[in-house]
């Protein structure tokens, strides 16, 4: 079939969105396309930024505005974190699309699922606080906690900080186990979330000094499993 996109390899997630930019800028005008439709197009060739981005909106639905509450608006805060403007570009020309997608749970959960499974590190921790939080999909606290230890193990502060409180507080699949809580606090506190530096600072101000010691020692450990260093999302 013809297609007027190229084919493209997998890529950091922020070159898909230039990508677009620049094909929009240059394609003649009887070969215009939507952003969603490139979405589709791209998503369709294995890129997982484009299969997270649909997920969010299927996940949802989409009619032209993030609402307070959905899996975009948590994409919102978590970017914020990161200082990454991304979700301000992708609903702005999504919004400028005029695309309206109705609620599909079962395709966002395969998009989310795709996309966490090829490394988006923003694909891992929504769907795991999604599976944690059993909105729209069966709870299953075991793999929530492991799509997000993947995206913390990867160095992504903010999977970093949610891990800590799994551990801060446990479930039925992760004890609680304040040493590891404050270990991976501090992790993300230095990659600086701030977040993560006041859950640090008080849990280090509550602990015994045996505890935040191994804590320290712990998280030299981490750092050096993590590659010591800090993951864009995507």
């Amino acid at each position: 079939m013809h297609t007027i996109f190229p084919t493209i390899a997998p890529t950091r997630a922020k070159l898909i969105l230039l990508a677009w930019v620049l094909l929009a800028a240059v394609a003649p005008v009887q070969a215009k396309v939507s952003f969603w439709q490139y979405l589709q197009e791209t998503a369709s060739q294995g890129e997982a930024e484009s299969r997270f981005i649909l997920g969010l909106a299927y996940r949802d639905g989409w009619d032209g505005s993030v609402k307070p509450g959905t899996v975009a608006a948590r994409w919102c805060e978590v970017a914020a974190e990161m200082d990454d403007h991304r979700p301000e570009l992708v609903f702005g020309l999504l919004e400028k699309g005029g695309e309206h997608v109705l609620p599909d749970v079962n395709k966002a959960l395969e998009l989310l699922t795709q996309a966490a499974g090829q490394g988006d590190n923003y694909a891992q921790v929504l769907l795991g606080e999604m599976l944690l939080e059993g909105k729209k999909v069966p709870a299953d606290w075991r793999s929530g906690t492991e799509w997000i230890r993947k995206s913390a193990n990867a160095g992504f502060p903010p999977a970093q900080f949610r891990l800590g409180v799994i551990y801060l507080v446990g479930d039925e699949s992760t004890p609680k186990n304040e040493i590891e809580a404050l270990a991976w606090f501090i992790l993300a506190a230095e990659a600086g979330s701030e977040t993560a530096r006041i859950l640090r600072d008080e849990r280090t101000q509550s602990l015994g000094h045996e505890a935040v010691y191994r804590a320290v020692k712990r998280s030299r450990t981490l750092l050096v499993k993590t590659g010591g260093k800090t993951q864009e999302g995507g």
